[in-house]
């Protein structure tokens, strides 16, 4: 048998293919002629991919949408008070809309424009939400949970309003408005 050695093995020994050759192994011809015989088979382990910045970015405005719609909420709930709270319009409610304007006040005005200016404000931010949500999702290397959720709630918030439009612009054609 062919295991009856004496000398042991040594791991660091390089193999060299040309006895004559001084400067070592070939580089061209044996790939493994400067690594020990038992080297570590398995790549290094790769660090755990990142969260899309744009994914975050995503979500967060998402968030500040969602918050926009909750303040033009407040801003419209304070406008149908101060309607509510009229009385001169709920006695004699006048089809003239300058008396209409004078029954309310000026002040009373505020409020309805500033939940219409959130409203809007709202559905631009959702949509740039949108679209990095979507490009957050595209991209390599990176996680998409972040990208995801946001594209989900950015897309039911343009939707909505989309859908709010459409359903507006109908009952005004039909004079249900």
């Amino acid at each position: 048998m062919d295991n009856d050695r004496n000398d042991p093995i040594d791991l660091n020994k390089e193999r060299f293919t040309d006895t004559n050759d001084e400067a070592g192994p070939r580089s061209g011809q044996d790939p493994y002629g400067g690594r020990p015989v038992f080297s570590n088979p398995f790549p290094p382990q790769e660090a755990p991919a990142k969260q899309s910045g744009l994914g975050i970015a995503s979500f967060v405005l998402a968030l500040v949408a969602v918050v926009l719609i909750i303040v033009a909420i407040a801003f419209g709930a304070a406008f149908a008070d101060q309607i509510v709270g009229n009385e001169e319009l709920l006695l004699e409610s006048p089809e003239d809309p300058n008396a209409i304007m004078d029954a309310i006040g000026e002040d009373a005005i505020v409020p309805i424009m500033l939940a219409g200016l959130s409203m809007l404000a709202s559905i631009g931010v959702a949509f740039i939400g949108l679209i990095l949500g979507i490009i957050g999702a595209f991209s390599k290397n990176r996680k998409k949970v972040f990208s995801v959720i946001g594209i989900i709630l950015n897309g039911i918030l343009v939707v909505g309003a989309v859908g709010l439009v459409v359903v507006g612009m109908a009952l005004g054609a039909a004079g249900a408005v």
